[in-house]
């Protein structure tokens, strides 16, 4: 049964069994709701067809099935069908508890040990404050010995012809066949991949990560009278950018705490993984600002 917010100003709707995730975000105006995050359907059973979800404990793809930690390595299934990576973690697709809900606040929660060696306990909590949805995100590590977290958010947006995105950052990852990282380079202003001023999409697929971001970003629709800031409460965060093309109806704007396969890098600490010992805690918060 989803749950739903609503102010003055904003609509949620939101799925604790799918995921957590987010079945309508919708700006409330005198001509009707008009959707911010990509339309989903509270009957829905594909999370990928909704309009946002959590990633925890780590976000988008690992290489090899699994990684190394410590001198032990952890297999970790394909969980998505036809994707043979394991992707986005679990929470995406688990079934979370409500631990409260008001008229404007929901808090959910979540105990996973699925994923060896990710044993913990995540917290997710959507707010309407005015013109914002508020969002946060923990994880606490329950297991025996230190492991490496990541999280991080996966909206889905409505792509129209006008739309725009304006997101700084310093560079971006090449990738392979199979999406996961090449090369770094650096983006030079005339970049068409360069975000920094405010731009349209490329016509063409994309799913990259990109880094270096400031923390703020600008999403506006012209033709719908729409506009929408994200703002990031961690600096250095990465998003990636993924849609399929010019033809597609949505495109991802996502903030994440990681660089993908971040857990094959040498250093995988210092491409945005947080090694957590027992009773410790990751928590990351953004804020989906209304401007128009």
């Amino acid at each position: 049964m989803s749950v739903r917010l609503s102010n003055d100003r904003l609509y949620l709707e939101v799925l604790p069994e799918l995921g957590g995730c987010v079945v309508r975000f919708d700006a409330l105006t005198p001509h009707g709701p008009e959707p911010l995050f990509r339309p989903g359907h509270a009957s829905g059973h594909d999370p990928n067809g909704m309009g946002l979800y959590p990633l925890v404990p780590w976000s988008n793809r690992i290489a090899g099935g699994g990684f190394r930690w410590h001198g032990q390595r952890y297999d970790l299934p394909a969980n998505l069908a036809g994707e043979p990576l394991p992707i986005h973690g679990d929470g995406w697709q688990r079934p979370w508890e409500v631990v409260a809900a008001a008229e404007t606040e929901l808090r959910l929660a979540l105990r996973s040990s699925q994923q060896p060696p990710f044993d913990h306990r995540a917290e997710l909590g959507y707010r309407l404050e005015g013109e914002s949805l508020c969002i946060e995100l923990a994880v606490t590590h329950l297991g025996d010995g230190p492991v490496p977290y990541g999280v991080g958010l996966h909206p889905w947006l409505p792509r129209t012809a006008d739309v725009t995105l304006a997101a700084p950052a310093r560079g971006v990852w090449e990738v392979d066949d199979a999406q996961l990282p090449t090369h770094w380079r650096p983006l030079d202003s005339d970049d068409p991949w360069c975000f920094a001023a405010g731009g349209g999409l490329p016509a063409g697929p994309i799913d990259n990560l990109f880094t270096g971001w400031s923390g703020m970003a600008r999403i506006a629709w012209p033709s719908r009278g729409l506009a929408l800031a994200v703002e990031s409460a961690s600096p250095g965060e990465r998003y990636l950018v993924y849609s399929p093309g010019e033809h597609a109806d949505f495109f991802c704007f996502e903030p994440v705490s990681h660089d993908v396969d971040a857990h094959h890098f040498a250093d995988p600490l210092a491409h945005g993984l947080v090694e957590l010992a027992r009773g410790q805690t990751l928590r990351q918060r953004w804020r989906f600002r209304r401007l128009a």
